[in-house]
């Protein structure tokens, strides 16, 4: 199934792009899709992104899917669903 991941911000830079398309088994889940960005972009990603322990992204980046937003990493997601990923910034 194809899925769209679309990184907002800073947190594009640091990845490298805006958005990517991964094809993944039927039934992947958030948490796969999240491995698959790490294969792909791991040598752009600092520390401050990824917890290496729970092999996802740390908790200050915020994940949306389907106009909600998830925290919920083992959601199965859908064909051509577009996952957004967001890093919350303190300040102002």
């Amino acid at each position: 199934m194809n899925i769209t991941a679309s990184f907002h911000g800073i947190l594009a830079d640091w990845i490298g792009t805006r958005s990517a398309n991964f094809n993944l088994p039927p039934n992947a889940t958030y948490a796969d899709l999240m491995m698959a960005i790490r294969r792909r972009y791991a040598q752009n990603m600092p520390d401050q992104l990824w917890d290496e322990r729970k092999n996802t992204f740390k908790k200050q980046v915020i994940i949306s899917g389907r106009g909600t937003i998830s925290n919920l990493i083992n959601d199965t997601l859908k064909d051509n669903d577009n996952v957004e990923f967001l890093l919350m910034i303190a300040g102002g």
